[in-house]
Formats: C-alpha cells, structure tokens, sequence
C-alpha cells in the first residue's frame, strides 16, 4: 500500500514493553465486492435482545457479543462491544481480548467522519507477540501534504484486520507451517515426513493467511510420509473454522495416498475441532476453498503433526473425535465415496495387517500350512536387542523367496556390523559363525557392510529404487551381525518385507521386475488361475503407476486361453481432483476385433487390464466401470499372451482394484510354424471348443512355408464359407526371405514381399506364382468372435530336370539372372579352351561375337 495512504489513516501502534518493539506489516486481503461487512454480526436482525424483545442483530457463535441499545442491529468482538457507536481513538488489549473472546484476531472498523480528522489505534500485545495488519477498505480518506492533512471530506473510512502474532513466527507476515518443506513449483503444497518430525510439537500445518483470512478458490495439499511401515500419522486439529453451510465448497479431505483419486478417510468442514490418526505410508491432506462468503467469521485451519512409532496394530482403528457433518452436506464428494464413509467409518481407518507384521530376530516363518503365511514384513526392532540378529524364510519345494529392504543402519566399521541374505537355511554359532562348513558370504546373495545407512525415501519424500534379492530355492537366511553393546541413538537395525512365490501355479518370477511372472506351456499347470495382487507386503514402498504382467508362453503343439472372470470398478481420470483432468476418462468399446479401451488422455492415466499379443498387440483392454454383465472376456492365442494389470496410481494404503482371471493350455496343433516340401497338400482349419461368452475372441498369426527343391510353377487355391472382412481375418502370401528372431524367442520364416492377400468375403480364389518361386510363405492372421475356418490347396508343374539341392531358392528375378550369369561363365570357359586348342584367329572372332551376343 502507498506510504501516502497509510499516513492518511492515522493508525497508531505502539508496544506494550520496551524490549519487543513494534512491527508494522500489510499484506493483501482477498474480498469481493460487499466488502463493507460487519466481521461478528450474522444478521441485523431475528434474535431475542440482551435486555428484552425479539428482534435484535443475530451475532456469530464464537466470540461475538451483541452491542445493546446503542445499536442494536450489531455485533462486535467481544471485549469491544464498547466501542460498537464508535470505533475510534481506542485500545485493544492482546490479553483482554484473549480471555473475551478467546481470538487473538479480530476487525477494525473505523467510523465515518468528516475531515480533517483523525482516529488513533493502539494495538497492544502480549509479550512475545508482535501486531500484524490486513488493510482492505479505504474510503475518502484525503490527501497528506507532508505534515498535516489539510482536505476536506465528507465520509471517510477505513477496514482492516489486526492478527497478534507470535514473534517466535520468524518467516513473515501470516503464519507459516513449520517442520515442512515446500514442494517446488506449487502454489502452497507442502511436506512433511517422519524423519522431520521427531518431537512433538515440532511440525505444525495451516491453511494460507492464517490466522487471517484465507484466500479464495484455492487448493492447498499437504502430504505427510512415512520411511517404516509401523508408523502412523496423528493430526490434530486445534482449530477449524470455515464457512457454514458451504460444505461443497469449503472443506477438508485426508486420503490414503499421495494422489487427489486415492481412497477417502475423512472430511471434514464448517467449524469443530478433530483428531485424525492413520497408518502411511502416504497421506494426502486437501484443503479446498471456494469464492468469499460474508460474513468474514472463518480463518481455516491450524494443526499439529505427530508420527507414532510401534504402534500396536491390534488396537482398535481410531475414530474421528469430534462428528462428522451430516453425509448430505458433504456434496463435494462422490456417490461413491458418500457410501463408503456411510456404511464403516472405522474399516477406513484400519491398518491391513497380518500374522507377519511382527517379525523380528530368531523367527522362523514358513509359508504352507495352517499358521502359515506368504507374505510380511520383518523388522528387527520389533523383538529384543541380540548382537546376531537370525530370521528363517521356509517355503514348500515349488516356492522361490524375495525379501526387499526398506531401512536399515549398520554403523561398525570394516563391515564389522554387516547384513547378509543368505541361499538356504543356516545356523550360527555364538560368535556368528555358520554351522556348515562354507565360508561367509560365498552363498550370500546380498551382502551390505557397515557402515552404512538406507532410508526408504530421498530428502523429497519419493521412495527410493528397492533393494531385492529372489532366491533361486525354497528358502532363505536373513542374518543381521551388530555391536556387542548399543543405545537406543545408536541401535542398528534391517526392516523389509518377503514374499514366497509358488512357480509352478504362479509361474516364474522376474527378479529384475516389481512384478512380473512368466507361465511356460510345457512346465505349467494346464489350467490354473490368476488375480490381483490386493495385499502385497512387498508394495509398501510403491506411490506411482503399478504395472504387474503375467505372460503365458504355448508350446508349439499348443494354444492358451485366459478368460477374466471378476473385475471390479477401475478408477479413471473422470473423477473430480484427479491428477489428470480434462474431457471425460476411460471407457470400454468391445467389437468383433476385441475390447479397447477409449480415452482422451494416455492409457497409463487410467487403470485397466488388458490383453497383448506376444507383437505387442492389443487384443482386448478393459477400463472404467465395466459391466458385469459383459463378462467373462476370453481370448484364446496360438502365440504368447500377456496379461496386464495397471493401477495408474498405487499406493499401499489404496491398492487398486480386484481381478480374477483363468487360464488353460490347450493340445492343438492346428497353427503355428510349418513346413511343407511336398508338391500338392491341403490345409484346412479345424474346430474348437468354445465358451459360448459374447466376448470370446480368437487370435492367429499361422505360418505355413510351402518348400520345393525343384524348380515349378506354383498354384495355390484358399477357399472359406465365412462372410468376414479382411480386418477380422486375411491371408496373404510373402516371398521367402530367410529365417529371423520370433516373438517367442527361437527363429521363425521370414516373409518378405508381399504376393497376394485373400479375404473370407472372396469365398474362392486361385493365385497363380511366377515360375521359379520355389519357396512361398503363407500368413493366417486373425483377430475375431469367430474361429477363421478356411482351406488351403496347392498343386505344382514341375520340371524333373532340374533338381535343387541346398536352401530354398531366392526371389525370382535373383535366381534367373546367377542363373544366366552361371551358363556365361562356362560357356567362356568352353570357347577359351577350345580356342586355346586350335589356335586360330577365327575361332577368336567367334568368341568375340558370342560374349557380345551374351551381353547383348
């Protein structure tokens, strides 16, 4: 504001010791045009009166007093009701106004007078508390002339708000949140993570401006991390003060992630105090305000931060302390979500845990029987301090075990104190040493020497690359060597999680991948069953696009058939606060060539399950709100299949959506590579089993080589009783050219130009081939409801003359010109000799002429 403007108003502050000197600052104030509001009245009238009758101003619930006679159609803060005829040449006690009201903010409003004059405003705070300024109405207030105003006016005014501030607050005007850090490139997006946060008290969040007013059509996010998964997120709502009946507008919500689109815990709006406590190891805390309401009696939010370690995950889930707004109010949400917090409060709040969640040294944990389990987290905090730290992983003789370290610190020099994962299982000695007889670390397939520190997390607040390790049997070794003697400061310590994988039912497992497993025709199970991994330990450290594949490799005698059963409901970028907005999400459109999955933004946006060739070929893709009724979707493949799970936005707390799918390897031969050296054949398609299901699919890419070792001419008659477009199913024929890498691994024929192509609707037709193209490649490929059903018959002339021996020949024009450059060659050869011979000069001219007439 212009130091002309301030002078002209007058205000005076001045400070109540002698050691804390006055600080003056201005800052913007966010109104709308009916700014000329009063701060504390709700409505001039329909209330009952302090001294009688029915019809006084209506004052706000927190800390307004009505003014009584002298204006009855006010309110003011209480502790200034005094001065509601007059609000001029006055004092405002920090601490009076503290103990009236129980608000160290409030509103000044100048009465309008006649200049030159003036009003005076002493601001007075408590010790270690400083004044603070929001001017946002001027009216007439004159001109300065360097000394005294000397203008004439008829009506001048001014607002603002005053805020008695800690002087503790060293980061500007308004309050500032502390033990946070501010995520680059935002508006007012902030975070917090536990290892920021150690005391109590030490990280406080707030909405901007506060304690003053708050800005208009703003949304701040706060994200709160974790780096262990035993720790849980308190917040603690000293004071919520928003808008009444604006809940659609003005609101908090707290989500079980990092993202807008996680699943909802909690909201929260109008006025209450409220205590949140949930497990990380991400929550995402949304602050939402809409455009200005009068009156201006709301401020935000203030709040403190807590993580809780090692807490007792058997208690019950924590509730929110104070109640919730009626679910009718809350019209920001979704039907969806309304619903949710409808049905179980409290299932929101649980932390999904299992008979691993404890795991600490000297346990044993097998993964079959009854009590056992196949998957969990381990910490070795979680039991009493030993030097040597032991934990046994024993699966079933199919299993293979994977254990990934979250946090660790190991602080003895010279790898004194050291980790080891270790192949098999292995007992230790007092000393550490193993009772076998191998030397340490020589079956170690991880090995981490001290010192050394790991965190889950980088400085800002992303989860690191995971450290892994897959075994290559059934069990494993977890060994922790630490100092003879430690403090808590000191204490070293491995947390993780493990999972055992059964490779016979779940295929083979990738360790370079967060989630990949390959099913082989010959070695699997012929039919089996696949899902969504819902509760996986190993995850804990994901927060970003999830992608879990299964491939399904048939043998060549084989085809296989996955058929998706269960699906629920998949979230898409459609919904409100999504990372990714824009027109509409993602829908499934299913027609004779498959299920595709539509959308405005990229398919990685949104979560889906689709099915792809071994090509990469999409051949069916399922997302948004599917109907059931469309199910189950099959797809039967003579070539490598691979079915894609993806969450477009993971987080452990919020696991995607659920999936159930079933597979089979069939024995059938009927497509595939093939070779044929005979002179005439006939290939004819045969029928298969089918579901009976709307969307059931079939996919072929057949290759059939039709081979001669004597030069022919080549007939080929394909005929089909089918009425299909060439998109759905076609054959074309290619020249040979060569062998090459298949999809599948191993060589497969190569086509190389293309001859013909025939469509089902052509009925019937015979493709004769140029004379010589010995070699020919025939291509099914199909993508349909329907099984292709076709006949292929050759038929070749052939001259016996000419016997072939050695590969397939080459393209035609490349044969017939080595064949002819071969027959100069010799006939040269012949004529040289022969004039060599005879040496005559005619027998030379004759030469001459017959390589001018083989050039020419």
């Amino acid at each position: 504001m212009p130091a002309r403007t301030m002078r002209a108003v007058a205000v005076l502050l001045t400070a109540a010791c002698a050691a804390v000197s006055a600080q003056i600052a201005w800052t913007p104030i966010f109104l709308d045009a009916s700014s000329q509001v009063d701060l504390w009245t709700q409505s001039s009238s329909g209330c009952a009166c302090p001294g009688g009758g029915e019809d006084c101003a209506c004052c706000v619930r927190d800390g307004a007093c009505p003014c009584g006679d002298v204006a009855p159609t006010r309110c003011s803060q209480c502790g200034l009701e005094q001065y509601c005829s007059n609000m001029c040449n006055i004092t405002i006690d920090s601490r009076v106004l503290k103990n009236k009201s129980g608000k160290t903010f409030g509103q000044i409003k100048s009465p309008s007078i006649e200049g030159p004059g003036a009003c005076s405003y002493v601001l007075q705070p408590d010790a270690g508390q400083r004044v603070e300024i929001q001017l946002y109405r001027l009216v007439s207030v004159g001109r300065f002339n360097g000394s005294r105003i000397t203008e004439k006016t008829i009506r001048s005014q001014f607002l603002a708000f005053f805020s008695f501030t800690s002087l503790s607050n060293t980061q500007g005007v308004g309050f500032h949140p502390r033990g946070g850090s501010r995520i680059p490139h935002t508006d007012c997006d902030w975070l917090y993570q536990d290892v920021s946060c150690r005391g109590s008290g030490t990280c406080v969040l707030a909405s901007p401006g506060y304690p003053g007013l708050y800005p208009p059509h703003r949304r701040c996010r706060y994200l709160f991390a974790t780096n262990s998964v035993h720790t849980r997120v308190k917040i603690i709502f000293t004071s919520i003060m928003l808008p009444r009946n604006h809940c659609a507008t003005d609101y908090l919500t707290l989500r079980a992630g990092s993202s807008p689109s996680a699943s909802l815990l909690a909201s929260l709006c109008s006025e209450r105090i409220a205590t949140l406590e949930q497990p990380g190891p991400n929550l995402l805390l949304e602050f939402n305000s809409g455009p200005l309401v009068p009156p201006y009696d709301y401020n935000g939010f203030i709040a403190k931060l807590e993580f809780l370690e090692k807490i007792d995950t058997s208690a019950p889930p924590p509730t929110v302390a104070a109640a919730s707004p009626p679910l009718a109010a809350l019209t920001h949400l979704t039907h969806g979500e309304r619903n949710a917090l409808a049905e179980n409060d409290a299932a929101a709040n649980e932390i999904s845990t299992n008979k691993g969640g404890h795991i600490g040294c000297g346990a044993t944990v097998r993964g079959y029987g009854a009590g056992g389990i196949r998957s969990g987290h381990f910490d070795t905090r979680t039991t009493a301090w030993r030097s040597q730290c032991v934990i046994h992983l024993v699966g079933i003789p199919t299993d293979v075990v994977q254990v990934s370290l979250f946090n660790y610190n190991i602080r003895l020099q010279s790898c004194r104190s050291h980790i080891e994962i270790l192949e098999g299982l292995h007992e230790f000695g007092a000393r550490g040493e193993r009772g076998d007889r191998f030397e340490r670390g020589d079956r170690a397939l991880l090995r981490v020497c001290g010192p050394s520190v790991r965190e889950a997390r980088d400085p800002s607040g992303r989860f690191l690359f995971r450290q892994a390790v897959t075994s290559k049997g059934s069990n494993l070794t977890l060994l922790v060597r630490r100092a003879t003697t430690q403090s808590v400061d000191e204490e070293e310590f491995v947390d993780g999680a493990f999972a055992f994988y059964d490779e016979q039912h779940e295929g083979t497992v990738s360790p370079d991948a967060t989630c990949a497993s390959t099913h082989y025709g010959l070695a699997s199970p012929a039919h089996g069953g696949v899902s969504a991994p819902s509760h996986h330990h190993m995850f804990w450290n994901i927060e970003e696009r999830l992608m879990c594949t299964h491939r399904f490799i048939p043998a060549s005698n084989q085809s296989v058939t996955i058929e998706i059963q269960h699906l629920d409901r998949m979230w898409s970028a459609e919904q409100t606060g999504s990372v990714v907005t824009g027109a509409g999400g993602c829908r499934t459109a299913c027609g004779d060539a498959g299920c595709e999955c539509r959308a405005a933004t990229p398919l990685q946006h949104h979560d889906h399950v689709a099915l792809v060739a071994g090509d990469g070929t999409h051949l069916s893709c399922l997302c948004g709100d599917f109907q059931a009724a469309w199910l189950p979707v099959v797809v039967r493949s003579w070539t490598s299949l691979r079915l894609e799970y993806s969450v477009a936005h993971y987080t452990y707390a919020s696991r995607g959506f659920d999936y159930a799918a079933a597979y089979s390897f069939n024995d059938d031969a009927m497509c595939g590579q093939r070779t044929y050296t005979t002179h005439s054949g006939e290939i004819s398609s045969r029928n298969v089993s089918v579901t009976g299901s709307l969307n059931e699919f079939f996919y072929q890419q057949c290759t059939w080589v039709l081979d001669s070792n004597v030069e022919r001419q080549l007939y080929i008659d394909i005929s089909s009783e089918q009425d299909k477009s060439c998109s759905s199913w076609n054959i074309t024929l290619h020249e040979w050219s060569g062998m090459g890498a298949h999809s599948d691994g191993g060589l497969a024929a190569s086509a190389g130009d293309l001859l013909y192509t025939f469509c089902a609707r052509q009925k019937n037709h015979t493709f004769t081939l140029p004379w010589r193209l010995n070699t020919v490649v025939i291509r099914l490929v199909a993508l349909s409801r329907q099984q292709p059903l076709y006949t292929i018959r050759w038929r070749s002339q052939v001259v016996r003359a000419n016997n072939r021996l050695g590969p397939p020949t080459p393209v035609p024009a490349a044969s017939a010109k080595a064949s002819r450059f071969d027959h100069m060659i010799i006939n040269y050869l012949l004529l040289f000799l022969l004039c060599g011979f005879i040496a005559s000069e005619y027998c030379c001219y004759k030469m001459t002429l017959f390589a001018l007439g083989e050039r020419f």
